[in-house]
């Protein structure tokens, strides 16, 4: 059973003006959302890794503490877990996957509710 969640994006117009069908966004989160909602950390994943890669730097007296913070880590497209070319519906699968860049991902985040 997967240890994250899938977010439904829809289609995604890319930086590069493709549009990449029914993309998704893989993510993880840890610990608790305060009811104020002000205690919210985004820690993407960076390129190639997953979000247990960042499960290291959180723990409780550090930093990045979960018993203090709600840490949302969303998996960067390409990585296997969001849209990647492994797991895109044609025409955009495998070696036809977009050219995705680090503002394709933030646009993506921030588009998104948590």
């Amino acid at each position: 059973m997967a240890d994250y969640e899938i977010l439904e994006l829809g289609d995604v117009v890319l930086q590069s003006g493709i549009t990449l069908p029914r993309a998704k966004l893989a993510y993880k989160t840890y610990g608790k959302l305060a009811v104020s909602r002000d205690n919210v950390v985004l820690m993407p994943t960076f390129y190639g890794s997953q979000h247990v890669d960042n499960e290291a730097m959180m723990g409780v007296g550090r930093t990045l503490d979960p018993a203090r913070w709600f840490i949302i880590v969303p998996n960067m497209f390409g990585n296997g877990l969001s849209s990647s070319p492994s797991n895109t519906v044609s025409p955009f699968d495998r070696a036809a996957f977009p050219n995705v860049t680090l503002y394709d991902n933030v646009v993506s985040y921030a588009s998104t509710v948590w």
